[in-house]
């Protein structure tokens, strides 16, 4: 599996090195052979987070990453089968109705294409990873390895776009300033591996840098027509993340690039008012205010914490609790069925937002196909026993999405690696602090950004009762905390890996 992924990684850093090759890596402050190291020790992350997922928890078969590796070869073999069919599945012309051609032939066998599908503000495709890695399956040997080298590779230049927007502002430590974004410890885990993380790095690169080029008049037609397409990609898959960022740094660059005085409390109004505005949009049209979405959200994660047995059938999607004698499996078959009297929970196809629930089960004859089966999460939050006090509530979540777990309640290994990331994160709330207090430099930078992470890590404690799943999605916002402490610290270590002449 991993002999495709190593000569693939000799290719990119070859390309990496001759930068004359991507001429988007050339860099004033660090050397091509600088890049190409940083490249290779990031690229550790693939075969560390695959012995993690197989060491503690059996194998990557029942997580994401190997889900959509499942699904996006099963969209792949629809080539092979109707590659007419597969192209229209690729530009979202296909007809995906239970017992249609592609239902029949992809659905069924996939478990990420419709799951996380939800029409709101909390807009959560799988659909454009799977789309993309189905095309990448074309060159990828069937190599788990390749895949996540590809999305490995997809974050670098993501992240090698974020340290190009911002590097203005940390002169003497552009090269301290990158290596946080690559080895961001939770953010380079989860882009060593066939997840959304890695996408959304090199989206959020791509248009923080276009975005800046605008501002600064520097933009091309070229570069406009990109970041609509980028904008486009933000609103299918993970508008919460990506479209607030867009609106964040938007607004930053305007205001850097403009004659206002006053820029941090412009910056900070601005934001404000938008997301006032887009929470009465909301109630206007008839939707959930922002705050009844969140809360939404979080009762859907709270379910998929609980682990389950899920199956389907053209009609439902069935959840019942994680004990294999309550259902029955079909002789030669990888087929399964309800036994008698078995209660569960169940969403129809045709209006998937509401949950129903049988009481006790009478259909023995009905059968389902797998979708997944889940233990319990092991590192879950009880948030709603936090719900009766605003305020309690409010540093609940922000607790348990900054500095929760911190050592003393690190039950295990990860856990306790885990506290590491927040000790960083509580260290560098204490630089800028200071760094405010001692007002040596203009603190409009370390104000954007940390309005921008503590934002999103607000609504990701909000609407994510488990530890685990929280340090993944917070990943790519709690970086900028580190970023604002960089902007304020004086240490000396900003010489390392520096060019030399």
């Amino acid at each position: 599996m991993f002999l495709p992924a190593i000569l693939y990684l000799l290719v990119f850093l070859f390309l990496i090195y001759r930068t004359d090759f991507l001429k988007f890596f050339k860099d004033t402050e660090i050397s091509p052979k600088n890049l190409t190291a940083i490249f290779l020790v990031k690229s550790l992350a693939i075969p560390i987070f695959y012995l993690v997922y197989k060491k503690i928890y059996g194998g990557l078969e029942n997580f994401d990453a190997g889900i959509f590796y499942k699904d996006a070869k099963a969209l792949n073999n629809l080539a092979y089968l109707d590659l007419t069919e597969f192209v229209k599945v690729i530009f979202g012309l296909h007809d995906e109705r239970a017992g249609s051609y592609f239902y029949n032939h992809v659905v069924i066998y996939t478990n990420n294409w419709d799951n996380g599908k939800l029409k709101d503000f909390f807009y959560n495709d799988n659909r454009l990873v799977i789309r993309l890695h189905a095309l990448f399956h074309f060159f990828s040997f069937n190599s788990y390895a390749v895949h996540a080298l590809f999305s490995c590779m997809m974050s670098f230049v993501g992240s090698f776009y974020l340290y190009k927007s911002f590097k203005q502002f940390f002169i003497g430590k552009e090269t301290m300033l990158f290596l946080l974004i690559c080895f961001f410890p939770a953010l380079w885990f989860y882009t060593g591996a066939l997840l959304k993380e890695s996408l959304i790095i090199f989206v959020m690169g791509n248009m923080t840098l276009q975005l800046k080029k605008i501002f600064s008049a520097k933009i091309k037609l070229r570069s406009a027509l990109w970041l609509l397409c980028l904008l486009g990609v933000s609103f299918l898959l993970k508008p919460y993340l990506l479209c607030f960022s867009a609106l964040c740094f938007s607004v930053f660059f305007a205001i850097f690039y403009s004659k206002i005085k006053y820029k941090s409390a412009f910056f900070l109004l601005i934001n404000s008012t938008v997301l006032v505005i887009i929470n009465y949009i909301f109630v206007f049209n008839g939707h959930p205010n922002l705050k009844q979405l969140a809360m939404g959200q979080q009762y859907i994660f709270s379910n998929a914490s609980k682990g389950g047995i899920f199956l389907r059938d053209p009609f439902k999607l069935v959840r019942l609790d994680y004990d294999t004698s309550l259902i029955g499996k079909k002789p030669n078959q990888k087929k399964y069925s309800i036994k008698k009297n078995v209660s569960y929970m169940y969403w129809e196809h045709s209006h998937q937002h509401d949950t129903l629930f049988c009481l006790a089960n009478k259909d023995t004859q009905t059968v389902y196909g797998l979708e997944y089966m889940a233990n319990k999460g092991g590192s879950n939050i009880a948030l709603t026993d936090y719900s009766k006090n605003k305020f309690s509530f409010v540093w609940a979540s922000l607790y348990h999405s900054l500095f929760h777990p911190l050592f003393i309640n690190g039950k295990n290994l990860l856990l306790a690696i885990a506290s590491f990331e927040n000790l960083f994160i509580i260290t560098s709330f204490f630089i800028v602090l200071l760094g405010c207090v001692k007002n040596e430099k203009d603190p409009f930078l370390p104000v954007g950004f940390m309005f921008f992470a503590v934002c999103f890590c607000f609504l990701v404690g909000l609407t994510t009762p488990n530890i685990g799943a929280i340090f993944r999605y917070r990943s790519p916002a709690v970086v900028f905390i580190l970023l604002s402490a960089l902007y304020y610290f004086k240490g000396s270590a900003s010489f390392f890996l520096k060019r030399r002449n």
